[in-house]
């Protein structure tokens, strides 16, 4: 598991500050422990206002920089699937928040268009199952 130490989630602060971040967390096999020896480090974010490509690039370096390791996947939350957004939801680790509430928004979100996303899912389950079934 990625050590988070009071020093990264400092480091994590000043970058959130830096990129105007309103929320980042840990997710994916380093917040739930299970880890193994290519295990990357999924952080996802949560930006005030749209961030370009070239700052998205130097993010995830700085990002690098922070957790000692390349293997670093660095999502921004604005852009992400529904499905994504409730896996991360689920497993938030919170490394910064601006206010305290933006977990909780963002959860909320997440569960919102998961749910919009719900009978979507369930035609790709259907059309999945009847391409498998045997003949």
């Amino acid at each position: 598991m990625a050590v988070i130490t009071e020093k990264s989630k400092d480091r994590v602060a000043a970058l959130a500050k830096k990129y105007r971040l309103s929320l980042v967390v840990l997710f994916g096999s380093q917040a739930t422990g299970q880890t193994h020896q290519e295990s990357d480090v999924d952080i996802g974010y949560l930006p005030e206002q749209p961030i370009s490509i070239k700052d998205e690039i130097r993010l995830n370096y700085e990002l690098t920089l922070i957790f000692g390791t390349d293997r670093v996947d660095a999502v921004n939350l604005r852009h992400a699937s529904a499905l994504l957004l409730q896996e991360i939801a689920d497993q938030a680790v919170v490394l910064f928040e601006k206010t305290g509430t933006e977990l909780d928004t963002f959860a909320i979100y997440a569960l919102r268009r998961f749910r919009e996303a719900a009978p979507l899912f369930e035609i790709r389950r259907e059309k999945l199952d009847a391409f498998l079934k045997p003949a």
